[in-house]
């Protein structure tokens, strides 16, 4: 039996062209997962024993794959550096001619010098008109980078320094970094880092110095309730008891410490509520006559009404109010070194020490938890981040650049941590410059920031732009404690906290799209996108972009309806899709359309499982889903349900076959268990890899074996060629699979058709020998000159014929005979060859629509 062996070589090649395509996506998702931190490894780590509490707070991932993300909608080409920059500068430009324009309409019209003249009445609206055209411009040409794949400009304010040892500690950080040596040893080496002007600071020493030029300038911390000197004159005779029950009634919960004196006066220090700022100024105004000081009396007024209620009657007097840690514990030792037979607030003897200073570093231990103090601050520490592959040496640059000019008159360094993926500057700022102004860090002011910091990193080459986080519907940021506590968590599941932070740390890092903040309509993104997709088009920018800004544009659209908080009942449907649409994309357009979670969505290949609330009756759909079969069809209200979910998703840009499987109740807005256990084993079902690897390469075979050879003569040269290409094709194949199941499918596939190999070279090996066999027994007669002899057989014969002649005519015969079949040869294979041109350029015009209808569903 004869087969098509030119089919097989190119369903041979076919197949191994869709293996590589499969292994490229595959390449691309774990490269995606790796970027989310999903575990790509085989084999399980190791855990360790963790009590059933605490292993019950694990949290198996805040990302679902069917979560869209911004790249994922954007999916923003690899475009030129210079390229991105170019885009901004064109998009970003304001229209001089248009505003001049404008400015002659207001005036009053015309071109000449009156109506110029008249401009100045109405230079305020104009320029806040300009300011809001400009600000929009600038909007749109940020979102048109990011679709052109710029990035954008990240700027953190980590932490504040409040102290010299704080400032200390983050001078060694930016300054130091640990190495390995040689042997294995770990151990910490200085980097350089250069201050405002230019100077390197590269040792222990240097920095020391730098930090007694900052230190001068620092601020102390400060109290927010006094630590206040009291004088009590007492009215009548009391007892020890009664005074210190009466004090502890006055100053509640907060710590003292007094003295009584043999003239009927106390002597007390204590922690109090007052404000400290206010009360020190009204003591310093009372002392000088220089105002009221009804701060003071107030509150004096109150001891001594607190004091009656207690059943003590005196006279309250406030002396002195501490604003600070320093001046709090010098009022402190004065008071211990000057009053005798101090008692505490608990009704012990204050207790003797050393010296006066010891005794105030344990009292003042004791009080720290009842005194508030704001720490001031004194150095911010800020980062500039870009992404991994940006020039370091640029992007120091445009710091230097952008902190030179914005925070003049600030002392700063800086310093490039290198040993990091990403690209990142650290900088330390002074809190006040040279004059005394405070550097303000408000949300606003940090936008301004970004803003002009990407103007000097696209100065210095780097396509980078200032976005809004809600102009890309992009999650919230984490702080530094969250991210730490996070990774604290995965190394160790005692430490993880709550399912909030895991959430918007994991959230953060994948980029997943903000769905809240996709579908408000108040932030109005769709039109903000549309414009940016208009803008593109009009400065003719590349169709990769502007299907970007469309997708965007499309992906705000999709606004879930409230469907949910009413539903009475979920509806288990199945969508078959015309075309495969990537998971992401898929989620969005039904999250959009239905208004579901996109837990409820699983979407594999064409087909997706829906859990869809419904308004309707879910009673009736269950009494036609029990009679409906293959004669009566669904029913009138199933019917009804379909048709409202294939609008929906018509609506949206998907067409799709809608079918109803299942329909349960609703439990407190979600689901019925037993109908979101079908959804999960569907799911499950769908998402689970195939049991038989490689099940195409056996349907292959199976086919390739119930083809028939058409009528085509080979020579053992043509048929070698083909073998050759066809183990050229197997070996290919074979270096694509990565699994021991796959590799013995692939070993099975190269038995079966070696086999069928061997079974073809002997049918052409007899077929030669059979033609050599005729032509030797028949005179000469080559083989090819029996096409004609139906046709020679008709034809009567001549009474005598030369044999010269018939010799003659037999080999005319021949030879049109051999070209008639070389003929049909070449004619069989241009017809195959147009048969595969013509398989190619439908796959490709398939394809092609399928990417447009991609495009205008998203």
């Amino acid at each position: 039996m004869a087969h098509d062996w030119s089919g097989l070589l190119g369903e041979i090649e076919a197949f191994s062209a869709r293996r590589a395509t499969s292994l490229i996506d595959q390449e691309e998702e774990l490269r995606r997962r790796r970027a989310i931190g999903v575990a790509l490894s085989g084999g399980e780590p190791p855990h360790r024993f963790v009590a059933k509490g605490i292993a019950s707070k694990a949290h198996p991932g805040a990302v679902s794959r069917s979560e869209p993300t911004i790249a994922s909608i954007l999916q923003a080409p690899l475009s030129s550096q210079q390229g991105v920059i170019e885009l901004v500068g064109a998009l970003g430009a304001g229209d001089q001619r248009g505003d001049d324009d404008e400015l002659k309409k207001s005036a009053g019209g015309g071109g000449g010098g009156a109506s110029f003249a008249a401009a100045p009445r109405v230079a305020r609206p104009l320029s806040a008109r300009g300011a809001a055209k400009e600000r929009s411009k600038a909007e749109t040409a940020s979102r048109a980078a990011i679709a052109a794949g710029a990035q954008s400009v990240v700027i953190k304010v980590t932490s504040t320094v409040s102290s010299r040892a704080s400032a200390a500690g983050l001078m060694t950080y930016l300054g130091t970094r640990e190495v390995e040596n040689e042997n294995g040893e770990k151990g910490k080496v200085d980097i350089p880092v250069y201050d405002q002007d230019g100077l390197a600071i590269t040792s222990r020493e240097e920095r020391a110095a730098a930090l007694a030029e900052w230190g001068a300038d620092f601020r102390d911390a400060y109290a927010v309730n006094a630590l206040a000197t009291f004088s009590i004159t007492l009215s009548d005779e009391v007892d020890d008891d009664t005074l210190h029950d009466a004090l502890n009634a006055a100053f509640g919960s907060k710590p003292f410490l007094y003295s009584r004196h043999p003239d009927g006066k106390v002597s007390i220090y204590a922690v109090t509520d007052l404000p400290a700022k206010k009360i020190a100024g009204a003591l310093k105004a009372r002392e000088k006559g220089e105002g009221p000081a009804r701060a003071v009396e107030n509150a004096e007024s109150d001891f001594a009404r607190r004091l009656a209620d207690a059943g003590l009657s005196a006279e309250v007097r406030i002396l002195g109010a501490a604003v600070s840690e320093k001046s709090g514990r010098y009022f402190l030792e004065k008071f211990l070194r000057t009053e005798k037979a101090i008692t505490t607030s608990e009704g012990d003897r204050a207790k003797s020490g050393s010296s006066v200073k010891e005794k105030a570093d344990g009292i003042w231990r004791s009080w720290s938890s009842h005194i508030r103090t704001v720490e001031p601050r004194n150095a911010f520490h800020i980062i500039f981040s870009a992404r991994a592959g940006t020039d370091p040496e640029a992007m120091t640059r445009a710091v230097r650049d952008f902190l030179g000019e914005q925070v003049a008159g600030h002392r700063w360094i800086t310093a490039h941590h290198p040993e990091t993926g990403h690209v990142h500057i650290h900088a330390m700022i002074s809190a006040r410059d040279d004059v005394g102004k405070a550097l303000r860090l408000t949300k606003p002011e940090l936008y301004e920031w970004r803003e002009r910091f990407a103007a000097k990193a696209r100065e210095q080459g780097i396509a980078m732009v200032a976005t809004r986080r809600a102009d890309v519907a992009a999650t919230r940021a984490y702080s530094q404690a969250q991210a730490g506590a996070y990774e604290r968590g995965r190394q160790d599941p005692r430490y993880l906290k709550t399912t909030a932070v895991i959430n918007r740390v994991e959230r953060k890092r994948a980029g997943v799209v903000d769905r809240a903040s996709l579908t408000n309509g108040n932030l109005a993104l769709a039109p903000k996108w549309q414009a940016t997709a208009s803008a593109l088009k009009r400065a003719v920018a590349e169709p990769s972009v502007i299907a970007a800004a469309d997708r965007f544009a499309a992906a705000a659209t999709a606004q879930a309806p409230n469907t949910a908080a009413r539903a009475s009942g979920y509806v288990l449907l199945r969508l078959d899709v015309e075309q495969s649409i990537q998971r992401e994309t898929m989620a969005v357009i039904v999250e959009g359309a239905i208004g579901v979670e996109a837990k409820l969505i699983s979407a594999e290949g064409k087909s997706v499982q829906i859990l869809a609330p419904t308004t309707v009756s879910v009673s009736k759909i269950e009494r036609e889903l029990a009679r409906q079969n293959d004669e009566t069809g669904p029913g009138s209200e199933t019917r009804s349900v379909t048709r409202d979910f294939q609008a929906r998703l018509l609506a949206h840009g998907l067409r799709a076959a809608v079918v109803i499987q299942a329909a349960g109740s609703a439990k407190h807005g979600a689901p019925s268990p037993w109908l979101q256990q079908k959804f999960d084993a569907l799911a499950e079902r769908s998402g689970a890899p195939r049991k038989e690897p490689l099940a195409e390469f056996k349907t292959l075979i199976a086919t390739i074996q119930q083809q028939k050879e058409k009528a085509m003569p080979l020579s053992l040269e043509q048929f070698d060629e083909r073998v050759s290409r066809a183990n050229k094709s197997m070996d290919r194949l074979e270096t694509m699979v990565d699994s021991s199941a796959e590799r013995q499918a692939v070993d099975e596939m190269r038995k079966e058709i070696s086999a069928l190999f061997e079974e073809q070279r002997r049918d052409i090996q007899m077929q030669q020998m059979r033609s050599v066999n005729d032509t030797a027994g028949g005179g000469g007669t080559p083989p090819a000159a029996r096409v004609d002899e139906a046709r020679t057989q008709d034809r009567p014969a001549p009474a005598t014929v030369d044999p010269a002649i018939a010799a003659q005519q037999q080999a005319i015969a021949a030879g049109r005979a051999s070209r008639a079949a070389r003929e049909q040869t070449g004619a069989s294979k241009a017809a195959q060859d147009e048969q595969r041109q013509q398989i190619l350029r439908q796959a490709e015009q398939e394809r092609q629509r399928g990417n447009d209808r991609d495009g205008a569903e998203r």
